[in-house]
């Protein structure tokens, strides 16, 4: 009797192991590997988000671009490739960097880095320059003004139209930016926020700005940022801390603000808690964002 017992049971152990390995009950977590996997596959071969949109040029289809969150992307070989100018692409793998080049024109583009620079010139990439299907991608829009196309959305294809009588290169950024208001928009973000993601220093440069917009204030960068009339407005400015040399962000993130990006809508002012009393700015101004160490308010 208590052999067959025994026996009884194993042959029970038996028929449940086989019962769970073909349930997938001994292996709870395959789901979750085969899922992980395949999102780690798909991270590192670059594919993109799943619609795609179509894209001509001057009333022609010629390729299609991705949608990435609510931005067109398009990978920068087909842009230049399609373009009504003749250009030359290279791509540097090792440092994930893509160089377009023609007559009076020079684009480069980095994965990764969230800006576009064209002859000099910087654009603010919200998601940052990407690798989509195995090419070097960044929003449409961006690479479109680079040759100075029109871009208008068509609502009932869902497509993005590019006009141009003749493509040509966008102007340098010598003969674009006003040469003082670069030089103190960027030693002034420098100095408030040399250390702070690019979004912080856009985001301060922003606050300069606004101000030049604004009746109440200076109309030049140079007198928003020595404006005293109420006291100094930034410390830097009596610290001396003005004066230093810009790093290279900074002066990215100035000149992306010269191009019109803009991360903290109307704010017109921006403080450190850890350093300052925040209380006037709680009590008087209307709170718009936090971005590294600053808070900013309009």
């Amino acid at each position: 009797m208590k052999m067959f017992s025994q026996k009884r049971i194993a042959v029970l152990c038996v028929v449940c192991l086989i019962v769970c390995m073909v349930s997938g009950f001994t292996t709870p977590n395959a789901g979750a590997d085969a899922a992980a996997a395949a999102s780690a596959e798909a991270s590192v071969s670059g594919t993109a988000a799943d619609k795609t949109i179509p894209v001509y040029i001057n009333g022609m289809k010629f390729f299609d671009g991705i949608c990435v969150g609510d931005t067109t992307y398009t990978a920068l070989s087909d842009f230049y490739n399609a373009a009504e100018i003749q250009t030359d692409i290279a791509w540097d793998e090792a440092t994930g960097t893509a160089a377009v080049t023609a007559p009076n024109f020079s684009l480069t583009a980095v994965v990764g880095e969230k800006y576009v620079t064209a002859n000099d010139r910087c654009f603010y990439v919200k998601d940052g320059v990407q690798l989509l299907n195995g090419k070097i991608a960044a929003p449409l829009r961006v690479l479109a003004g680079t040759l100075q196309y029109n871009v208008e959305w068509d609502k009932t294809t869902n497509a993005v139209s590019l006009t141009a009588d003749e493509p040509a290169p966008l102007e340098s950024a010598a003969a674009h930016y006003n040469e003082q208001d670069l030089y103190w928009l960027s030693h002034l973000i420098n100095a408030e926020s040399g250390n702070q993601p690019i979004e912080g220093k856009i985001a301060v440069g922003n606050v300069v700005l606004n101000r030049v917009a604004d009746p109440s204030c200076p109309d030049t960068v140079y007198g928003v940022v020595f404006d005293n009339r109420f006291g100094t407005q930034f410390s830097v400015t009596s610290s001396g801390g003005i004066y230093a040399e810009p790093n290279a962000e900074s002066i990215v993130a100035a000149k992306a603000c010269l191009e019109g990006a803009n991360v903290v809508g109307n704010a017109m002012f921006f403080v450190n808690p850890q350093l300052a009393a925040a209380g006037w700015f709680d009590k008087t101004r209307t709170f718009i964002a936090t971005i590294g160490e600053h808070d900013f308010y309009a």
